[in-house]
């Protein structure tokens, strides 16, 4: 047959049988010349395979920029990353998805898309739990899935190993703010000197919106009972009025900054990682438990909503959930509710005849 050319290394074949060759340069790098039998697919993948183990040794020792070898996780990665469904993502969920696809490409850049199999998933999905927690090891699954879903719609394999494999669900967040604590976050705030946290607690808790959307309020979005916004994951847009208190608070604010919440320290927005270093470092000072989160407002909201007995649709016009079942995980039945669904029923009896 000749040879079948590959990239960078050759392998041709001899009284019927595969032999990947390799250069001087290649066996410097400490590899040898390799048998790979007579059967032509089995032999072009592990000529792939050695490809890539050649150009992991060549950057490892040079610390060069690796080439990316067609077919390869790396080369999916960027043919996803120009896909129009990439493309439609929202900025936040690229980011976090940069992040993830960053780790996977670490890991696994240099392996074919087709070597992968459905055990070496497992493995790497097993290893990501014991490492870095069942929260990350979900979210990197979740992404390999769609790398390669994208594979196969690009021919680059025809089954995806990642189709049908189960998750280990983890178990949803309950955890709410007692009023309580939230004074007592807010006075440490107002202690060292950060306002602005406690300014962007009681504005979470107040209209029920993410943090990313509470940081990127402008005052111009303020008509002085509601503001009108546009969701940064959803792209929802809201208008939410705000109770009379947080008028009255609003309403003492100094407004020498385009954005509601500014940090003391750069007179600027914060970014999403200097606000959360400074939540903690207040949650901390507050001596309040570290599991009590900045995004556990939304969910307090939805739940005092509930409790005031706000029906699903009047919680959703608030929150911009898109779902009645959304909100019905972030509403958490409590005593309040319980007490409120008893007077109903009791109402209900005395109506009777």
């Amino acid at each position: 047959m000749g040879k079948v050319e590959l990239t960078v290394l050759r392998m041709k074949r001899v009284a019927g049988r595969w032999y990947w060759r390799t250069t001087p340069a290649v066996k410097a790098l400490g590899f040898s010349d390799e048998a790979l039998g007579d059967d032509t697919d089995k032999a072009i993948a592990r000529a792939r395979e050695l490809n890539a183990e050649v150009e992991a040794e060549r950057v490892r020792r040079t610390g060069l920029q690796p080439a990316i070898l067609p077919n390869s996780v790396a080369d999916l990665i960027t043919k996803y990353q120009a896909s129009p469904q990439h493309a439609k993502l929202a900025p936040k969920t690229k980011h976090e998805y940069r992040l993830l696809l960053n780790r996977i490409e670490k890991v696994a850049g240099n392996k074919l898309v087709a070597s992968i199999t459905r055990a070496w998933l497992v493995t790497g999905y097993e290893a990501v739990q014991k490492k870095s927690g069942l929260a990350t090891a979900n979210a990197v699954m979740r992404v390999w899935r769609i790398l390669l879903g994208h594979a196969c719609d690009r021919g680059m394999i025809d089954v995806s190993p990642a189709d049908g494999m189960r998750l280990i669900g983890t178990q949803a967040r309950t955890q709410l703010w007692t009023p309580d604590q939230v004074e007592t976050f807010c006075a440490a705030a107002i202690e060292a000197g950060r306002e602005s946290l406690a300014l962007a607690v009681r504005l979470a808790l107040d209209i029920g919106q993410r943090q990313g959307d509470i940081l990127a309020l402008k005052w111009s979005d303020y008509d002085g009972t509601a503001f009108s916004l546009v969701q940064g994951k959803t792209k929802h847009a809201l208008r939410v009025p705000v109770t009379p208190s947080m008028q009255t608070l609003l309403g003492k604010v100094k407004r020498d900054a385009v954005q509601v919440i500014v940090s003391e320290a750069t007179g600027r927005p914060y970014q999403k990682f200097h606000f959360g270093h400074e939540f903690a470092r207040i949650r901390a000072l507050a001596q309040l438990p570290a599991e009590l989160q900045f995004r556990d407002l939304r969910r307090t909201a939805a739940t005092e909503l509930g409790a005031a007995g706000a029906t699903d649709d009047e919680i959703r016009a608030v929150t911009g959930h898109r779902s009645r079942g959304v909100v019905a995980v972030y509403v958490r039945p409590d005593d309040r509710m319980a007490a409120a669904a008893q007077r109903k029923r009791h109402k209900g009896r005395k109506a009777q005849p």
